[in-house]
């Protein structure tokens, strides 16, 4: 974060989306009414964000403008889909993953992993750099698929190749049938365009099935597939002139939105950084984050991947290191925060197992938003 000489507030609201239940700005909404129900005299300022994953876009239209641009794809199975891409300027362009092969349009007998593409992140690349950008933002959090990017590199105009010299599908269930993989398209494509990773968890594309797969589909029995289909894309990457390929199967960052960033920087300048940092340097330049007395952030579950990259982890970490406390409020906490300066406030249910939405869920909210006044309050005598 960056720092600025803006006035600090009080208290600043800071959540990520609930995927399936609020947008970050509905989680904010319902926060800040629970601030001022504790704090009346507070200084508050919401500011809903994200951290690679659902609701980039919507987060940098609100902050940063630019223009949206409607897009026809098919969808993470290959259906027709609408979907967007947000021009930031002449030159830079912003792709959501999680809007083009994302979980959230999918119902959960839907999650078909070895069927299931990044082709449409592709086609919205294609899309910006065809309208002007050279330089591409991935938010990569959030998404369906688990294919290394391999889907993405085809729409890209990447050739998968069989033993014949016939095309073939690069899904994970069908990637092992390709020998080899021509890149020179993609790379002719997108040269000198550079693609800025953003993304919401560090976990390498080495780890990203045993911490993030079972989300998206993955099982005891179609796991081997899909490890040997990562494996295989690998291979054929390296084969393909990509000698660090397998250098990046195990760094951090890339493991993102199953691995669609490891695919991309096969074939153009690419880095890769967390998402959540990202997005509080372009939306949050005079450091109000950073500097406030509180901070409320929220996302539905505090798990293992919060403290990998995510929103709320990232809040927390950033502002322990400077001595000041975080409020993370939630639906479930399986690992919750072991720091007296990180206080973790769950939503109450009054129907357990039923989902938690609409004004059930901004009371729940506002309720968590008061209790963590509260706790600071008294932390504080």
């Amino acid at each position: 974060m960056n720092a600025g000489q803006a006035a600090a507030a009080d208290i600043v609201v800071a959540p990520n989306c609930m995927r399936g239940h609020a947008s970050a700005t509905e989680v904010a909404a319902a926060l800040v009414a629970g601030v001022r129900r504790a704090r009346p005299a507070a200084s508050v300022l919401a500011r809903p964000l994200s951290d690679g994953g659902d609701g980039t876009l919507d987060v940098l239209h609100a902050t940063r403008g630019g223009r949206l641009h409607p897009l026809d794809v098919i969808d993470v199975l290959g259906r027709p889909a609408k979907a967007r891409w947000l021009a930031l300027d002449r030159h830079t362009a912003v792709v959501e993953s999680a809007g083009l092969c994302g979980l959230g349009a999918l119902r959960p007998h839907e999650l078909r992993v070895l069927e299931a593409s990044s082709a449409s992140v592709g086609h919205a690349i294609a899309a910006a750099v065809a309208a002007g950008a050279t330089t591409v933002l991935v938010a990569l959090g959030g998404t369906a698929v688990t294919d290394g990017g391999a889907g993405a590199l085809a729409a890209l105009g990447a050739r998968f190749l069989d033993r014949g010299g016939r095309e073939t599908d690069p899904s994970p269930g069908r990637v092992t049938g390709a020998v080899r993989v021509d890149l020179t398209p993609a790379r002719s494509l997108l040269s000198g365009v550079t693609v800025r990773l953003l993304a919401d968890v560090r976990t390498p594309l080495s780890d990203n099935l045993d911490t993030f797969g079972a989300q998206k589909g993955i099982t005891a029995q179609n796991r081997p597939a899909a490890v040997r289909a990562l494996h295989h894309l690998t291979g054929l990457l390296t084969d393909a002139g990509d000698r660090g390929a397998t250098k990046r199967f195990h760094t951090p960052w890339f493991g993102a939105g199953g691995g669609i960033g490891f695919g991309l920087s096969a074939v153009t300048d690419t880095t890769a950084r967390s998402g959540a940092e990202a997005l509080l340097d372009i939306t949050d330049p005079d450091d109000t984050i950073g500097r406030a007395d509180l901070v409320l952030t929220a996302e539905g579950a505090i798990d293992e991947g919060t403290w990998q990259g995510k929103l709320p982890g990232s809040i927390a970490r950033l502002r322990r290191e400077r001595g000041l406390p975080t409020a993370m409020v939630a639906m479930r906490a399986d690992e919750p925060a072991d720091h007296p300066l990180v206080t973790t406030h769950l939503i109450d249910n009054p129907r357990p197992g039923a989902a938690l939405t609409g004004p059930a869920l901004r009371r729940g909210l506002a309720r968590a938003a008061a209790e963590a006044c509260a706790a600071r309050a008294v932390a504080e005598t």
